[in-house]
């Protein structure tokens, strides 16, 4: 008698992959992506009034000098890519300071012509300027290609937020319309399109997302280390992203633990005991860790005091109390132009994206059953967008002796990401539900591409 062996299936070779079904999701993200930049930034004629003139400044010394310093003036370049350019929104047309004799005054530039980008690392800088280089040596100016380089950032948290939800066994569809909706939304289009540091924010969502998923394989506890302290140092509000992973994983962690106690002090010990606790922990650390060794190296080479922000009130009960659950409302709204944004493509993009982001984070966490795994996403995105806004005051009122009041919403859009997923894990399995939300995230996606120029 013959037996039969088994025999493993081939591996499918790599343009088999390549152009397989299960590519078309995440091919159309990029392509929607770097659609996003290709429109939009040629249409940008004014500067973004989200601090791109210090950023501009930063973007053209990191080639020639690194970092900037506390104290540092900003240099005639973009000086005069404020003046000639104008100030969107605010000063929307070019002026006097365009001239390189004007440019050189410093009384007629914000702070006294003092940068106040210094508190940032140069790793956004410098990652964007290698990136833009190429477009550079092809004839694009400056500004124009480091803008377009926000497209290749927002394609990888895109594809990175996508990843995350296939591991979470949501739908193909379903993924792909949820990065459609965040490729369309109003913190994309400001951060993604412009010089901004916010333009790592989208990716530092995504990127927390897909590694906390994979903090149960060994490997994966080391990418999560390295990549809470990569998201830190790109920008210190990321944090809020990876405060997120870090409950996420905790409450996966402390409800197995809780399943298999014998007592209440064993569960409490098998919670700390747990490798993956520990990994989180060691995340925040290095993370915190990394921004203060930022934070000496920033005063030690400072060449002059900070620009003075102004007096803010003291931090205290009421403020904190005030901020929490800040973000959840206005992470998604982008600079909050109501005058100009709020009309026609705007008026849907903002609702669409804002509806659905806080609708998926109640929804989830009023229908998803305790323990389960969409119920630790639900929960640890709604407590991080609960304490972010005034832990990160916090933080800044201790480190800088200042702090914004109140946080603008743009320092929550790491967690934009978070709450999409949260709608996309509310789906109901049926089909029709997948393809309204798919509707839905194509029709943002085409508005936001005809939203008002300046």
């Amino acid at each position: 008698m013959q037996t039969e062996t088994a025999t493993a299936a081939p591996r499918p070779r790599f343009r088999e992959r390549l152009f397989s079904r299960a590519s078309i999701g995440p091919a159309l993200l990029i392509l929607a992506s770097l659609l996003v930049g290709i429109v939009q930034v040629p249409a940008h004629k004014g500067v973004s009034p989200v601090d791109e003139y210090v950023y501009i400044d930063y973007f053209a010394k990191v080639a020639t000098q690194g970092t900037v310093h506390r104290g540092e003036q900003t240099g005639t370049f973009a000086r005069q890519e404020l003046g000639c350019r104008g100030l969107r929104l605010l000063q929307p047309a070019p002026d006097a300071r365009c001239s390189l004799t004007n440019a050189e005054n410093k009384e007629l530039f914000p702070f006294h012509g003092a940068t106040s980008a210094y508190i940032y690392t140069p790793l956004y800088f410098a990652i964007t300027r290698v990136l833009a280089e190429p477009l550079v040596w092809a004839g694009v100016g400056l500004v124009d290609a480091g803008r377009f380089i926000g497209a290749i950032w927002l394609a990888a948290a895109a594809l990175l937020l996508y990843l995350a939800l296939r591991r979470l066994r949501v739908h193909p569809v379903a993924a792909t319309a949820t990065g459609l909706l965040m490729i369309g939304s109003l913190p994309a289009y400001w951060s993604n399109t412009y010089i901004s540091t916010d333009a790592t924010a989208l990716f530092a969502g995504g990127l927390m997302l897909y590694l906390a998923t994979f903090v149960e394989h060994r490997r994966g506890r080391i990418l999560f280390v390295a990549g809470a302290a990569f998201v830190t140092l790109l920008k210190v509000q990321n944090l809020a992203a990876v405060a997120a992973a870090v409950l996420f994983v905790l409450l996966r962690v402390g409800v197995a633990a809780y399943r298999e106690r014998s007592s209440r002090a064993s569960w409490i010990g098998r919670l700390f005991a747990d490798s993956r606790t520990i990994t989180v922990i060691v995340a925040v650390v290095v993370s915190v860790a990394a921004q203060l060794a930022w934070l000496v190296y920033s005063n030690a080479t400072a060449v002059g005091p900070a620009p003075d922000m102004g007096k803010v009130r003291p931090l205290g009960i009421t403020s904190i109390i005030l901020q929490s659950g800040l973000f959840i409302d206005t992470a998604t709204k982008g600079v909050g132009d109501i005058t100009t944004f709020l009309k026609g493509p705007g008026l849907f993009v903002n609702y669409a994206v804002s509806w659905i982001a806080v609708a998926g984070v109640i929804g989830l966490l009023m229908v998803a059953r305790w323990g389960r795994r969409r119920n630790a996403v639900a929960l640890a995105t709604f407590a991080a967008a609960v304490i972010s806004a005034p832990l990160l005051s916090a933080v800044t009122y201790v480190t800088l002796g200042t702090y914004p009041d109140p946080p603008p919403g743009r320092y929550g859009i790491s967690l934009v990401p978070l709450f999409l997923a949260c709608a996309a894990l509310l789906l109901a399995r049926r089909p029709v539900p997948r393809w309204i939300f798919a509707g839905v995230g194509a029709l943002t996606f085409l508005a936001s591409l005809v939203l008002p120029q300046g």
